[in-house]
């Protein structure tokens, strides 16, 4: 789905699916591409990783970078904030956001449906299978549920994001793909792209010919990783 492109894509994922490094390295993508892209923090789960964490960094690249005001707490959000609703309005802006992990996380997401009416945007739902909630299919299956459930929106594909951080290796990808590939069947869902760490995209472009290879490149450390060589 690389080449079905919406002006506005949403990623979301249980904790830990790798959706906030996979947001960043989209709105990177586009980048290239166009010459306004915005990236919307709507994250509400996970201190640690965080796309407003890079804001600084980010803004370098020229990339709009928007985290709303305070804390959000669900559904309970009393007002829209303007430049949330500036990327969801704006035709001349490409916007990217990056939805809380699960359920709760995408509560958030619900509150701007308004401004989301069908086909008007893609839907990632980014899986790992080495993630405790969605190891099986039937995890998954029971988490995008979910996901749609809240936010009222339905996903539009899956994005297969299997790793195990700087232990990933080939097999792992394919172990993990593998699981993801019969969710999607079942799902009756396209799978958008195979998401790999940059040093390994080479070798899975060619073990796996019949799906799109995205190459991401790490950005987010966790506060305890920073400096130690370890990603």
């Amino acid at each position: 789905m690389l080449n079905d492109m919406k002006r506005i894509t949403l990623f979301t994922g249980n904790l830990g699916s790798g959706k906030t490094e996979l947001a960043i390295n989209y709105a990177l993508w586009l980048k290239k591409q166009y010459a306004r892209v915005g990236i919307v923090d709507l994250d509400i789960i996970n201190p640690y990783f965080r796309t407003r964490l890079m804001r600084e960094e980010l803004e370098k690249k020229d990339l709009r970078v928007v985290c709303p005001p305070g804390e959000l707490a669900g559904a309970d959000v009393p007002a829209l904030p303007p430049s949330i609703l500036g990327v969801l309005e704006d035709e001349r802006v490409q916007g990217v956001f990056d939805v809380g992990g699960d359920e709760i996380g995408a509560t958030a997401l619900g509150r701007f449906k308004p401004y989301l009416p069908y086909g008007s945007y893609n839907m990632f739902f980014v899986a790992n299978a080495c993630r405790p909630f969605t190891r099986t299919v039937d995890g998954i299956i029971k988490m995008l549920r979910a996901v749609e459930k809240a936010s009222r929106l339905q996903v539009s594909a899956l994005v297969s994001n299997t790793n195990l951080g700087s232990a990933t290796d080939p097999e792992t990808i394919l172990a993990g793909h593998s699981i993801i590939e019969d969710a999607a069947r079942q799902l009756g869902l396209p799978i958008a792209f195979l998401a790999v760490h940059s040093p390994l995209a080479r070798e899975m472009a060619g073990r796996m010919p019949g799906i799109p290879v995205f190459p991401i490149e790490k950005n987010m450390l966790p506060p305890w990783a920073v400096g130690s060589g370890l990603f």
